[in-house]
């Protein structure tokens, strides 16, 4: 099945992802929680590493997003973890945090979201957890050709 868990902007959506993670046995995937200076980075679920993502100057380096700059690197690194997991491991649910903007100009992990997609098979064993904010739920289901899904609140989430 593929989950996407819908909310507005700050509304606590990565926090209560790292809340349920530990509730479940097996999931892989990345989030995206902000650390204590309110940046972005980029956690891997499965080993806990952390990678800096957000950056608070634009450079060549970085892919923005109104007054948000993040770092390519970061996304290259995203990018290959999901492709890896989604290609070479089991897991309950693999987590995207998350799908947004940049994703719909085709950026950010919009690679490893839509390689996922095109090729996950829906079943009751391999489940696929997307992070979307409301407003942009049917702009990144007609992006991706999403056709069966389940939307869920952060409260309720599988």
């Amino acid at each position: 099945m593929i989950y996407i868990l819908a909310g507005d902007i700050r509304t606590g959506k990565t926090s209560a992802l790292q809340e349920w993670v530990p509730t479940w046995d097996n999931v892989k995937g990345i989030l995206c929680p902000d650390d204590k200076k309110d940046h972005k980075y980029l956690y891997n679920i499965e080993t806990q590493e952390k990678f800096p993502l957000e950056v608070t100057k634009k450079s060549e380096k970085t892919i923005s997003v109104g007054k948000f700059h993040f770092l390519e690197d970061t996304f290259k690194i995203a990018n290959f973890l999901l492709i890896k997991t989604f290609d070479q491991y089991d897991f309950e649910f693999l987590v995207l945090d998350e799908l947004g903007k940049l994703e719909l100009k085709n950026e950010g992990i919009h690679m490893a979201a839509k390689y996922i997609i095109d090729n996950y098979e829906s079943n009751d064993k391999k489940n696929l957890l997307l992070v979307v904010r409301t407003h942009l739920v049917k702009d990144v289901i007609k992006h991706y050709g999403i056709r069966s899904f389940q939307i869920v609140a952060s409260e309720l989430l599988p």
